[in-house]
């Protein structure tokens, strides 16, 4: 569960745990589901999935949860911090809500009595265009069925702080934008008090302007956030009815030109991309499954992550905070057609994905990048309309991170002047530029990274920073060739040597982000299943149990080599 933004006063109800489970099946209709239409007979993990273990492992159907605690009278919020594929609430056996954005977070409001309450949430994990609009069957990572993340009550005072956020203004003085905004009856003038890393609390007062405040503030004996330097700052604000605890980083982003500048300093990212997933657990993440994900990131001599394709578990985010790693955040979105631009309620989905990722985000200094819609129709009319209506969004919400998405629609996209940064996925000598029967396709890479390099030195993206945010090969873990054959770990190994060094010494990017970092359960028996040996993508530096092929070692070199300027020299 995460542990910021923190509000030390309020009753708080952690619900993981064992909850009561009945597996409804593949022919029901979840939307004629009623809480009490079957008996419970089995026991549940939450956060967990019901498809990854034992007689159901891989089956699709409806599960229903439920979970029974005492909890005081009042107004209260209850959090989801992500369902999947599509889900229904209901409160002591009313509905309250419905979820169609799979690891998105999904709250409620509503008052309670003193007393015994229930919670019932019915998930189905099948793919289906009217409740789940979103996850297509042929996107290339699992679509599990479960509740994925941390639910949690909590009682709301009468005046309660809904949101802080806090925003860098100048790096070099240590000056800082606040901004409260409240929730309830608010007066026209609030008297508040703040603090910096537990010192002594400041007696203020400001005026309330749509239900908002805002001041400045120098933070006292201020240190700026950076990967070699991850130091954390907490700010508290004290009202009459409520107290709350965040943490935030000093540092500031920008693109500049063709260079990415934190706290004013050019910027390299050597990254890799990372799903939320495990054999065993899924998209759930244990702490120490994270933490041990982020130090291999470290032995990688990587400085950045990419999280694909959905919003990412706020605690790996804090975790990102606190080791001093770069991230790109992305709302939910993997290979949209021109269909889902041109369904304005499809539309309206993408646009709440993306502004709940955003709100949910905002004071994670980690967070350098908002994307959203990996790999989707930004070369039609309808889907640049589609996507300027979700970057308003996430600026409406958080204006101060750098916005792009991961294209692989290239010369014939016509998206590139709405972002801050281009990005785009390809993979010479493995899914493109490999037909050539008279050479070794990993010929194909340098020259293919060349040709991209010029080809962005021009147009609407000359004067933006480059970056390729995909590119890898797949090899199978155990699988060696002395002939250095295709799936083998010696092929994968010379590609990502071969990718590597083509980006890395071109000066036209400003980095790399390599697919993938962990090997990820797929489509499974269905599609272009030749593609997917064992149901998985196996372009992992880590197999799925994290055990590093000979990749691994290559890029940690390589990494370390490009990192360090002196031997660079």
């Amino acid at each position: 569960m995460r542990s910021y933004p923190s509000y030390p006063e309020r009753h708080t109800l952690c619900l993981d745990g064992a909850w009561e489970f009945a597996w409804l099946g593949d022919e029901v209709d979840v939307n004629t589901v009623v809480p009490s239409m079957e008996v419970y007979d089995e026991i549940a993990a939450v956060p967990g999935c019901f498809d990854t273990a034992g007689e159901r492992i891989g089956r699709r159907g409806v599960g229903l949860y439920r979970r029974t605690f005492h909890f005081p009278a009042g107004q209260s919020r209850l959090t989801f911090g992500g369902v999947g594929l599509y889900a229904r609430f209901w409160f002591d056996g009313r509905e309250i809500g419905r979820s169609q954005i799979p690891y998105a977070v999904t709250e409620f409001e509503f008052p309670v009595e003193e007393g015994v309450h229930e919670v019932v949430v019915a998930v189905d994990n099948r793919f289906d265009e009217e409740n789940v609009p979103l996850f297509k069957p042929y996107a290339d990572f699992y679509g599990f069925g479960g509740i994925y993340r941390s639910v949690v009550m909590q009682q709301l005072p009468k005046l309660a702080i809904d949101r802080l956020r806090v925003v860098t203004r100048e790096f070099e003085t240590g000056l800082i934008r606040v901004e409260l905004t409240l929730r309830g009856l608010s007066p026209k003038v609030l008297k508040f008090s703040y603090g910096f890393d537990g010192e002594e609390m400041t007696p203020a007062e400001a005026r309330v302007v749509d239900n908002q405040i805002a001041f400045e503030i120098e933070v006292p004996g201020f240190r700026l956030w950076s990967p070699e330097h991850p130091d954390l700052h907490l700010i508290a604000v004290r009202i009459k009815d409520d107290f709350i605890v965040e943490r935030f980083g000093i540092r500031t982003v920008e693109a500049k030109g063709r260079t990415i500048l934190l706290n004013g300093e050019p910027l390299r990212l050597l990254g890799v991309n990372r799903h939320e997933s495990h054999p065993e657990f899924g998209p759930v993440q244990p702490t120490q499954l994270m933490v041990d994900d982020l130090k291999y990131a470290r032995e990688l001599k990587a400085n950045f992550i990419r999280g694909a394709h959905y919003q990412q578990n706020p605690e790996f985010l804090e975790l990102c905070d606190q080791m001093g790693f770069l991230v790109w955040e992305e709302s939910f979105g993997w290979g949209q057609p021109e269909t889902d631009a041109e369904n304005p309620e499809t539309v309206e989905l993408f646009c709440r994905a993306s502004a709940i990722m955003a709100k949910s985000s905002l004071n994670n200094p980690s967070v350098i990048i908002y994307g959203f819609l990996n790999e989707s129709c930004s070369d039609t009319q309808a889907g640049k309309e589609m996507y300027r209506r979700i970057i308003q969004a996430i600026r409406a919400e958080d204006d101060s991170r750098l916005i792009t998405y991961a294209s692989n629609r290239f010369e014939r996209d016509l998206c590139f002047d709405l972002a801050d940064l281009i990005s785009i996925n390809p993979y010479p000598g493995w899914i493109s530029d490999c037909d050539d029967w008279t050479r070794n396709n990993l010929e194909a890479v340098e020259p293919a990274i060349r040709r991209w390099a010029e080809h962005f030195s021009a147009g609407p993206a000359a004067d933006k920073p480059l970056l390729i945010s995909e590119i890898g090969a797949c090899g199978i873990y155990g699988i060696r060739s002395r002939e250095r054959a295709q799936w083998s770990e010696e092929y994968q190994s010379d590609y990502f040597e071969a990718a590597v060094d083509a980006v890395l010494a071109n000066p036209r990017y400003c980095g790399v982000t390599l697919w993938q970092m962990i090997d990820c359960k797929s489509f499974v028996n269905s599609g272009q299943i030749r593609c997917k040996p064992r149901g998985f993508n196996c372009a992992g530096l880590l197999d799925e149990y994290r055990r590093p092929k000979l990749a691994f070692d290559t890029v940690k070199r390589l990494f370390r080599y490009y990192s360090e300027p002196d031997t660079n020299a």
